[in-house]
Parts: structure tokens; C-alpha cells; sequence
């Protein structure tokens, strides 16, 4: 577990077959990166508030170029470096997961003046695509009535951005070992 949110430690606190490395940079992320691709014993990668960790890369990089607001090029330095962190990350035979913030997007406002909105991740365009080519599953978590929490992988309407492409997943517990038996028939 890669956390940059600083709380997976309290929400797998007993399990006792997950690393959780906590990184607060770029710098972090290649150290954790070079310790990956030396080991073989990941079955699952996850980055836990990827997002989040978007918007400290581009802090990291306007700082270094001594700017307040991105320009062109400073987007294409973050997309580029985030493009070079998922491709690291994918590690043959293991199973990765990103974590975003969502966040709402007005596609049009109709002559009623209804919205048309639809629900994505909370990243940029291009890092978005990246990670919609690479990955076999996008889904969204919600929280119905109290604490009752499920994964969306189908969105019948289409408003919100997800993507299953085993074509076995719809509305599932989020528990990431029983999607994986589902999906894989076993494998963890």
C-alpha cells in the first residue's frame, strides 16, 4: 500500500500480509518504486490517494520552476512524470489500484436549465486516459444510508466514468480480494 493520505495505517490496522509505505513527495515515490521493481513478492499494488498526490507533483514542479500558475509545459512535466510512475508501477503479475477524489463535471445545461453532469475522477484529462488504457477496472465508490459503502462498475446512464472490462462486475462490496476471486476465480 502506497499511501499518501496518510490513513491506511488506520483502516488495515491487524492485517498482517500489507506493507504500508507512506511517501510525501516525488523523491518517495522512486524510492518506492526501485524497491518494488527489486522485490517479487507483490501480488497487489495499491496507491491510496493518487489525486491527492497529483496535486503535490505539480506544487513540486511549479516550485522548481519558480511559477504560481501552470503553463503548458508544466502540465506536460506532470503528465509526462505521472505517465512514468503508472508505466513503473505496473508489475508483472500483480494487480494495481489507484484511489482518486471524484469530482462533478456540467457536460451542458439544458433549455430548462438542467444540468447534465457526470462523475470522474479527480485528475487531469491526460493522466485520466493513461490510466483508462492500462487498467482492467475503473469504479466509483458510494456511500449509501450509514456506512453501507459499494464499488460501481457499471453506470447505466453513463454519468458516471467507470470501466469493467470482465464484464462480471456491477454493483459489488468493496472488498478488493472478493473482486478479485470474482473476477479471477480465486486468485488474490
Amino acid at each position: 500500500m502506497i499511501d499518501f493520505e496518510a490513513g491506511s495505517d488506520i483502516r488495515l490496522k491487524g492485517e498482517d500480509d500489507i506493507y504500508i509505505c507512506q511517501i510525501r513527495s516525488r523523491k518517495d515515490i522512486e524510492e518506492v518504486i526501485k524497491h518494488i521493481q527489486n522485490s517479487k513478492s507483490y501480488k497487489t499494488i495499491a496507491f491510496d490517494g493518487f489525486s491527492v498526490f497529483t496535486q503535490k507533483v505539480l506544487n513540486e514542479i511549479l516550485q522548481e520552476r519558480q511559477k504560481t500558475t501552470p503553463t503548458y509545459y508544466e502540465w506536460g512535466i506532470l503528465t509526462k512524470t505521472l505517465h512514468q510512475i503508472i508505466l513503473n508501477l505496473m508489475y508483472p503479475n500483480s494487480h494495481l489500484i489507484f484511489t482518486s477524489l471524484s469530482k462533478r463535471i456540467t457536460l451542458l445545461i439544458d433549455e430548462n436549465n438542467n444540468k447534465i453532469e457526470r462523475i470522474i475522477p479527480d485528475l487531469t484529462r491526460a493522466v485520466r486516459d493513461i490510466l483508462k488504457a492500462v487498467m482492467d477496472f475503473q469504479a466509483y465508490l458510494y456511500v449509501e444510508e450509514k456506512e453501507k459503502r459499494y464499488l460501481f462498475f457499471k453506470s447505466e446512464k453513463g454519468i458516471i466514468e467507470v470501466k469493467d472490462r470482465s464484464g462480471k462486475l456491477s454493483k459489488e462490496e468493496p472488498n478488493i480480494s472478493k473482486i478479485i476471486s470474482k473476477v479471477f476465480g480465486g486468485e488474490k
